[in-house]
């Protein structure tokens, strides 16, 4: 005794110590006698070393957990000699009486074996080792994800062996240790098990598994998969049944033992395509074009999402632009184009444009023509770009905008704005309409399919002198006008209904107009910074893992 550490004054110092690996030979000897002499110091020391090498983590159930209990308790009766990677104790000089001194030394070693192979290389014996058990899984991409409120059932720095992971809303990824890769598709729980196992308590989930990882395994409150090289995807009903369908290579599905029926049925190999159920006492191949539609609805992969990318053009008049329209003096005006329908009895030198460098403005006098009834368009001013120019497919989404500074006053029905469309008679335009009362315009988006207007929508009172900021834009393949009153410091937003026969067109055409409609009395309007948007999208870059490798898009995978 006068040779045991003094600071291991009882025998929870001399347990915990013995967790640490901090026992000398004297002390170890003094445990081991203590050990001997007592039942319930067995029994502390037992629960101790159990709790501080995690064995909780390896042992998934109670019921498992309680089998090694009593299997510890049964070396008390007679064990066998045990070997650590750092020392070799010979239990044989111990008498049949001392049989507890080799439980302690057998579940000593055992910490301390457990620890060396969780830190990767041994501690020097005065440093305490520390029992922290390692992750087995990573969070490696998330789209749209909503977790459970309790923080210890969200993803974080704890991805360790038993881990409960809920995820109400959205799309995670989770990267095994070993390399296999769970895709969880809201609502599910999933619990981590090893770096090569997983339990999916409910909902759905997908797994692609590399050949390092073969015989990644997944239970179920029903059944356990068991991977042969392959891609398969996984569903717990409400109920616990489970469906396995297997997109790639194959695997092996087999039911639990239950209590009233301990050996699992046969083992039943799935391959390419196929689908089985796993009730609580079997195991059987389904027909796929049964299956319930939501149970053949796996994600297989994470799409990163897409990126709206904007392809614009923007005017200023600041300077003559060579082979684009000319005004009247041969100037470039920078603008490309006229709405097909419209202008073609104009001549090349236009006498109803003018470039003006110096005030950084495009004057464009009226004409008297109407797009409603496709009157006088020969001479009608409709010009701007073509979207195809800006990479338009049809799909996507744009806007076109207009700065439009002491607006003047047209007579009766005169109108200026924005247009998009096709043609003459297929197009949609909005902007300002002049009323009855002289010198007062209100605001008008309007359809026009077929050379009639329908549809019209009209707000609000503007008078002129005012300055303007038009812009028409596309959303969703919805219309809307906005129009911002740069005087007043005030905007309004016009809407109109949606009909499809600009819907997927490619060979649209965007840009500004000006027409005295039944009048003959022509007005000029001055116009400033018109620029054209083409809301293009694609994909996002994939995000990369801390080693540089990509994560795969659905693409990668057919």
């Amino acid at each position: 005794m006068s040779d045991v550490d003094p600071s291991f004054r009882t025998l929870d110092d001399l347990i915990q110590a013995s967790c640490d690996g901090l026992l000398d030979d004297a002390s170890l000897r003094e445990l081991e006698r203590r050990l001997s002499a007592d039942a319930e110091a067995r029994r502390s020391f037992a629960e101790a070393h159990l709790v501080h090498s995690e064995i909780r983590f390896v042992v998934r159930s109670r019921h498992a957990s309680e089998a090694l209990l009593t299997q510890l308790h049964d070396v008390a009766t007679d064990g066998p000699t045990i070997a650590s990677p750092a020392r070799r104790w010979s239990l044989g000089q111990f008498t049949p009486t001392e049989t507890v001194g080799k439980l302690a030394a057998a579940v000593v070693l055992f910490a301390l074996g457990w620890g060396l192979l969780a830190l990767g290389r041994p501690r020097p014996a005065t440093a305490p080792a520390t029992s922290e058990p390692l992750n087995v899984a990573w969070l490696v991409n998330a789209q749209d994800c909503q977790w459970a409120a309790d923080e210890s059932e969200m993803p974080g720095r704890d991805m360790r062996a038993g881990k409960l992971l809920k995820l109400r809303v959205g799309l995670a990824e989770i990267e095994f240790d070993q390399g296999a890769r769970v895709l969880l598709q809201g609502p599910a729980i999933v619990e981590l098990l090893t770096g090569n196992s997983a339990r999916l308590v409910s909902g759905k989930m997908t797994a692609q598994v590399p050949a390092r990882a073969k015989g990644f395994t997944v239970l179920s409150p029903t059944g356990k998969v068991v991977d042969l090289g392959t891609e398969f995807g996984l569903t717990v009903d409400d109920r616990g049944n489970t469906t396995v369908k297997v997109f790639k290579g194959e695997v092996q599905a087999s039911p639990l033992a239950t209590p009233d029926k301990p050996s699992p049925a046969p083992t039943l190999t799935l391959l390419k395509d196929q689908v089985a159920l796993i009730a609580p006492r079997s195991v059987a191949i389904e027909d796929p074009t049964v299956q319930g539609e939501d149970a053949s609805r796996f994600v297989r992969a994470i799409d990163p999402p897409r990126v709206l990318v904007p392809r614009s053009l923007e005017l200023d008049f600041s300077a003559p632009r060579p082979g684009t329209l000319s005004d009247a003096a041969g100037l470039g005006i920078g603008l490309t184009h006229r709405l097909p329908g419209t202008g073609s009895s104009l001549p090349g030198l236009d006498p109803n444009l003018r470039l003006d460098s110096a005030a950084r403005a495009l004057r464009l006098t009226t004409t008297r023509s109407d797009i409603n009834r496709q009157t006088n368009l020969a001479t009608g001013e409709y010009l701007g770009f073509r979207l195809a120019d800006l990479g338009f497919t049809g799909a996507e989404d744009f806007e076109i905008s207009a700065t439009i500074p002491e607006i003047p006053g047209l007579e009766q029905v005169g109108q200026f704005g924005l247009y998009a469309g096709r043609k003459s008679d297929s197009n949609i335009r909005g902007g300002l309409i002049s009323q009855n009362e002289r010198d007062q315009y209100r605001l008008f988006l309007v359809n026009n399919d077929g050379g009639i207007d329908a549809d019209i929508h009209e707000i609000g009172v503007m008078n002129t002198g005012e300055d303007l900021k038009l812009t028409l834009r596309r959303r969703r393949g919805r219309y809307s006008l906005i129009v911002e009153n740069q005087t007043r410091q005030s905007s309004s937003t016009l809407s109109i209904a949606h009909r499809p026969f600009l819907d997927g067109a490619a060979d649209l055409y965007v840009g500004v107009f000006g027409a005295n409609t039944q009048s003959d009395v022509s007005k000029t309007l001055t116009i400033r910074n018109v620029s054209v948007t083409v809301l293009s999208s694609r994909l996002a870059s994939l995000p990369t893992r801390l080693d540089g490798s990509r994560l795969a898009s659905s693409q990668d995978f057919p």
